[in-house]
């Protein structure tokens, strides 16, 4: 069984991408919006072990003014950062990972 992974997303993109990539990227992902403007959003969706770093990656192919920033955490502590964008037709992506606390330990520590 996989450990879950929470991921916290905000993006950004010009009105007529976000749009798109919000009917096209989210029907088939359990997604939940927790904020939306004209031009960003801020959702969390739920992975197994890890971002699905593959389908990130390929949003900034399919929607080229978009601005992804995920936090992530896993159930057994693993963290991390991820930023990634498209300027002058190349990709940029910056990841920073850490350990974190465990659900275990933070229930442990917080009781």
């Amino acid at each position: 069984m996989p450990n879950d992974c929470w991921n916290y997303l905000t993006i950004t993109a010009d009105k007529e991408e976000l749009k798109n990539l919000i009917l096209e990227e989210f029907k088939n992902q359990n997604v939940k919006i927790l904020q939306r403007g004209p031009e960003a959003l801020k959702c969390k969706l739920l992975s197994a072990w890890h971002p699905n770093f593959d389908w990130l990656e390929g949003l900034l192919e399919k929607y080229p003014s978009v601005w992804i920033k995920n936090i992530w955490t896993v159930e057994d502590g693993e963290a991390g950062v991820w930023i990634a964008t498209v300027r002058n037709g190349k990709k940029e992506v910056s990841q920073l990972t850490w350990d974190d606390m465990s659900i275990e330990e933070e229930m442990y520590r917080f009781r």
